[in-house]
């Protein structure tokens, strides 16, 4: 979810603070997914616990930091992160061909294509996770 590299960026400042998660694109998702739905939380937590137990621990020893940030409003007026985002900033996203049609598996279960992308890349492109989250997720999507 976070790469092993993010941990370097909180661990520079020498407190151990959790502010390097607040610019950062993956946690950013990951704070708009729990915001939606809280229950997305404790399972994110759980992956992000194998995916890089560095943030994890810093997540656990800074616990009210993280359920702070985690509560914060977007920066900006309130909308989707494309919306949000610096305008020289494109509003693409490189994928492998491999990714690519791992995308496209999960769209041909029938889930939207911006939910699919958005599960996929907040799962941090584990098509697994991904497919385990638009089904546990999938009743608060439908009208």
């Amino acid at each position: 979810m976070f790469s092993q590299g993010t941990t370097n960026l909180g661990v520079s400042g020498g407190d151990g603070s959790l502010d390097f998660l607040r610019n950062n694109i993956q946690f950013q998702t990951l704070r708009s997914l729990v915001q939606a739905n809280p229950q997305n939380l404790q399972p994110m937590l759980q992956e992000l616990g194998k995916q890089n137990p560095q943030v994890m621990r810093l997540i656990q020893q800074h616990q009210a930091e993280f359920l702070q940030l985690i509560n914060e409003p977007h920066e900006g007026a309130e909308g989707d992160l494309l919306e949000q985002a610096e305008p020289d900033i494109p509003h693409s996203i490189s994928v492998t061909p491999e990714e690519q049609a791992a995308i496209e598996r999960l769209e041909a279960m029938g889930f939207d294509r911006a939910l699919v992308i958005e599960a996929f890349l907040a799962c941090d492109r584990n098509e697994e996770l991904a497919v385990n989250y638009l089904l546990e997720n999938a009743g608060d999507y439908e009208d």
